[in-house]
């Protein structure tokens, strides 16, 4: 699964320390992660964040990991395992989406507000784009790998309205779980997909699209961001190391998508959120929340990507569910 020199890959846009710590990259290298990011559907962004920043946050994050892994032997909704390859929890490993720190000490704009990542994204969905889904895919030990999806499970425009917004904390590569990702499927719908509300894609889409352009398994250097379009196929991969691979998933919408969720937020740290807001002309989505009792661990997994325009588009969904008895 290791790609030849002269095999598909992403573009890889490489910053060099003055661009990264300025938050400028040179005007050819913006034109390529646009054209890249519309082309493939995917951008890889290396030496966005520095390094001493991202091995401060993996080793933070992978305490709380720990937490999660032992809190009374069993995952919870909110760190939600995901099972679509037939996981079975904790003791098999595989996909837990975990909340970062959301504490002023944690929240780095080199991370949460990257200028190099919200500079691409802001071209692509118009000014201000809006975070409505911050967590990480974070891989356990694991050989399951996941069915072929896209994050989107409902009718959508068949244009960009969001972007995953990926920061690798460690070096991933094929021996450690890189997403397996399907290059240029970003334009496709719903009629690739196995069932009306289900992200899988179906087997006659995957082979038809295997023969025109394969899937590919990229190595990622830790501090590198990726931007991938939310409707690219995509899978997690088995890990069969001991070390617990974490990425960052944060979500951009187009301001105009109306996209209805929110991350609660304590009170306190409204100022950190404005100042993030202000550094790269983004918005977080937040509820602002009391300080006394929260815990951004119990945050609830959704993956709620539909837009509060077209409420009927869940609404059929749930509709079809009762119905198949989902």
């Amino acid at each position: 699964m290791t790609n030849a020199p002269d095999a598909d890959a992403p573009k890889t846009i490489v910053l060099t320390d003055e661009e990264r710590d300025s938050g400028v990259m040179g005007d050819k290298k913006l034109y390529d992660a646009i054209e890249a990011f519309f082309t493939d559907g995917l951008v890889v962004v290396e030496n966005a964040v520095d390094v001493a920043i991202i091995d401060k946050l993996n080793r933070r994050m992978l305490q709380d990991t720990d937490k999660l892994l032992r809190g009374k032997g069993r995952f919870t909704s909110s760190s939600h395992l995901n099972t679509n390859a037939g996981t079975k929890g904790a003791a098999a490993g595989g996909n837990l989406s975990q909340v970062p720190p959301l504490e002023k000490e944690w929240l780095f704009p080199e991370v949460y507000a990257n200028k190099h990542g919200a500079r691409i994204v802001s071209n692509v969905l118009g000014p201000r784009p809006e975070v409505h889904f911050i967590r990480s895919n974070t891989l356990l030990a694991t050989d399951e790998r996941q069915h072929v999806h896209a994050d989107i499970r409902f009718e959508h425009p068949e244009h960009p309205f969001a972007v995953a917004f990926n920061t690798c904390l460690i070096d991933v590569g094929p021996e450690n779980g890189t997403t397996e990702l399907w290059l240029g499927t970003q334009n496709t719908n719903l009629t690739c997909h196995r069932e009306v509300g289900e992200p899988f894609i179906s087997d006659k889409s995957l082979e038809e699209r295997r023969a025109v352009r394969p899937p590919i398994y990229p190595r990622l250097k830790k501090g590198s961001i990726v931007l991938r379009d939310l409707r690219l196929w995509h899978a997690g991969m088995p890990n069969p190391t001991n070390e617990t691979r974490i990425m960052l998933a944060i979500v951009y919408y187009a301001s105009w998508y109306k996209n209805g969720v929110v991350t609660p937020v304590p009170e306190s740290l409204r100022p950190t959120i404005e100042a993030l807001e202000e550094h790269s002309q983004i918005k977080i989505a937040t509820q602002w929340v009391p300080d006394e009792g929260y815990n951004y661990l119990s945050i609830k997994f959704s993956n709620n990507f539909s837009s509060t325009l077209t409420p009927w588009v869940w609404e059929a969904i749930q509709h079809v569910k009762t119905v198949k008895g989902y």
